[in-house]
């Protein structure tokens, strides 16, 4: 189709390539995981660097996500129509996706209803795609805020999809879950493969935002989850 990968980064690539056949940190390099960093600091999201996790793509650290969290029965609700790999990852790590209705009489925005009457005490999480995939609905900020509210009643942790947050199009804007959240626990994914045509880099990362002081093992679930890669 004619999408080719920026030669910027070809550039870089072949420029590094010779020292990049040791084993790295198992959070993924540390120069990029810096740049990750930076990037949602501009955007006022506050995080360290050792909150980002690189992967082989986004899909490796949604399923990293999920099996850290899950317990066997524990449930994850899931935007419906849905991007298969969450439902698969969440079954795959022993839990249930829930999946909650996104209507398509009003532009695919989520059922902040539906959401409400399926969360259970055995409810983990609640996961946000949006830029949405399928659908390609961009949730404004009042969405947001509705999605973010129900989080924060149920004590919900925020898995918050973002790998399309640049292809935009009439006049759409992107606000990351995390920057109107600052109080949740919000784990941004995001990574090149969309927005800059590399797919097939298998470049993604996973941003840990938010308070973290009732999430130690979880964290810890994490960076275990991590260091098994090498």
């Amino acid at each position: 189709f004619g999408f080719e990968c920026p030669p910027e980064i070809l550039e870089d690539i072949l420029r590094n390539v010779a020292g990049a056949h040791g084993y790295g940190d198992a959070k993924g390099l540390l120069s990029a995981r810096r740049g990750v960093m930076q990037h949602y600091q501009t955007k006022g999201i506050e995080l360290d660097v050792e909150d980002i996790y690189l992967g082989n793509g986004v899909s490796e650290l949604i399923q990293m996500s999920m099996q850290a969290l899950l317990d066997d029965g524990d449930e994850v609700l899931v935007p419906a129509p849905d991007y298969p790999l969450w439902t698969a990852s969440v079954s795959l790590a022993g839990g249930t996706a829930v999946h909650y209705r996104c209507d398509e009489q009003a532009d695919w925005m989520p059922d902040l209803a539906d959401i409400e009457r399926k969360i259970t005490d055995r409810t983990k999480a609640l996961v946000i795609i949006n830029p949405n995939n399928p659908t390609g609905a961009v949730y404004d900020d009042e969405m947001l805020r509705g999605l973010t509210e129900i989080a924060r009643r149920h004590n919900l942790i925020v898995c918050s999809d973002e790998i399309y947050d640049r292809i935009l199009y009439d006049g759409a804007t992107h606000t990351p879950t995390a920057a109107l959240a600052p109080d949740l626990m919000v784990l941004t994914f995001n990574g090149l493969s969309k927005n800059y045509r590399v797919a097939g880099y298998r470049s993604g990362w996973m941003a840990v935002c938010g308070p973290k002081a009732h999430a130690t093992s979880y964290i810890e679930g994490l960076t275990i989850l991590a260091n098994m890669r090498l």
